[in-house]
């Protein structure tokens, strides 16, 4: 076991250099497992949050044509205009109407994504046309945003300084501005939200290791109980202590001997593809 945790233990350093930078230095077998876990994990929250942002933007739609109808505008593009809240508005709303929209976002509250994408898809849509994108673009580039809020929630890496909405749009800004250098187009957008830049890392999933669908599989067998660890460790980045008195280990030592059993469970069951 010594040998084995130790062989986890370094792909748990590799794995960490390819999550926050995606670039490390050698390709190991039981990195590409540890991969294929996490992205087992964000393709579950991918589409859990997909399911929701479709009610909610198909709500929206049909919202914005009763507007529209009542005001008795015909031009498409005023679907989209809204007039913008006086500065500062977003800014004084309080700790605690932060927390409901946080809580309500992890929890999966319709509503709550209702709200977001009445109040705040407008502004990226405005943000996103205006700069080389379309309104597709801004579908995903939103989307991907609640992702990355709610992945850090649970990480415990959010530090708010303003409102939950001024930092969603913050995300969708920046993940915007990367794609916009990813095709080599020209920016204009503004340097506001540069500073938090560092804060937004994007995986690349052109790189999903082949024994994805295997790791998968084997995840599913291995049953609620390792499931819920893994995530835990590698999706949620809970630390041992916490993770042992979430899921009801005696200590944090045996919540993390578990976990190298589950993995040596998978990588068993999907040896035959790496060796």
């Amino acid at each position: 076991m010594i040998s084995e945790s130790n062989n986890w233990d370094i792909a748990d350093q590799n794995f960490g250099l390819w999550l926050n930078s995606d670039n490390y230095l050698e390709v190991l077998p039981n990195t590409e497992i540890l991969k294929s876990v996490y992205l087992v994990f964000k393709k579950n929250q991918l589409n859990h949050i997909a399911n929701l942002c479709h009610n909610a933007f198909k709500l929206f739609l049909k919202k914005e044509e009763w507007r529209l109808k009542r005001l008795q505008v015909e031009e498409p593009s005023a679907m989209f205009s809204r007039s913008e809240p006086e500065p500062g508005y977003w800014e004084r709303l309080t700790k605690e109407q932060n927390e409901v929209i946080i809580n309500g976002i992890l929890s999966g509250k319709q509503r709550i994504f209702n709200d977001l994408y009445e109040n705040e898809f407008p502004k990226v849509v405005r943000l996103i046309t205006k700069n080389s994108g379309n309104i597709d673009s801004a579908k995903d580039i939103f989307q991907d945003a609640l992702v990355i809020l709610i992945e850090k929630v649970n990480r415990m890496e959010l530090d708010l300084t303003c409102s939950i909405k001024t930092y969603l749009y913050s995300i969708c800004r920046i993940l915007w501005l990367k794609q916009l250098r990813k095709d080599k187009k020209t920016i204009s957008l503004d340097d506001s939200y540069d500073h938090l830049e560092s804060d937004i890392v994007i995986i690349n999933y052109d790189s999903v290791p082949d024994i994805y669908d295997d790791v998968n599989n084997a995840i599913e067998n291995l049953g609620d109980p390792g499931k819920q660890l893994l995530e835990c460790f590698y999706y949620k980045k809970m630390g041992w202590v916490e993770i042992a008195k979430t899921l009801g280990y005696k200590n944090a030592a045996s919540a993390k001997n578990q976990k190298y059993k589950y993995l040596e469970q998978i990588r068993n069951t999907v040896s035959y593809e790496i060796e």
